[in-house]
């Protein structure tokens, strides 16, 4: 069985700024993207679950987390979060879930954040607020 949007293993995440997340595979991200954090209360780490993040890749199995695009990107430091562990019976698995892509990117900061071109949190596609070009 197939899943969409697919869903990724994780076989690790730092207690550092940024947080780092390792998937057992391939995530296939890039960064921009949009991902919602699964982890159940017995690996640890439960103040990511269930949360949004844009991602930053670093490798085909790894990629630190912010919860903002629109500059400047706020890292998410979980220096003081409960450490990840995967427990020995698992009866589910912390895995990483592709919700899509960012808000459209900024090419142009200086000029965008000056006339509001783009100023967009994460939360725009929950919200169902418009990232595109509206004359203020």
């Amino acid at each position: 069985m197939t899943f969409s949007p697919p869903r990724v293993a994780i076989s690790a995440i730092t207690q550092a700024n940024p947080c780092v997340v390792t998937t057992s595979s391939n995530h296939n991200l890039t960064t921009g993207g949009v991902v919602r954090l699964h982890v159940p209360n017995n690996y640890g780490m439960v103040q990511l679950n269930n949360f949004i993040f844009s991602v930053t890749v670093l490798s085909p199995t790894t990629f630190s987390l912010q919860t903002k695009q629109v500059p400047p990107a706020i890292n998410v430091d979980s220096t003081n979060f409960t450490a990840f562990t995967i427990p020995s019976n698992p009866q589910f698995t912390a895995e990483v879930i592709s919700v899509g892509s960012g808000p459209t990117p900024l090419t142009n900061v200086a000029w965008q954040s000056t006339n509001n071109f783009c100023d967009s949190t994460i939360a725009d596609q929950t919200l169902n607020i418009s990232t595109t070009e509206i004359p203020f």
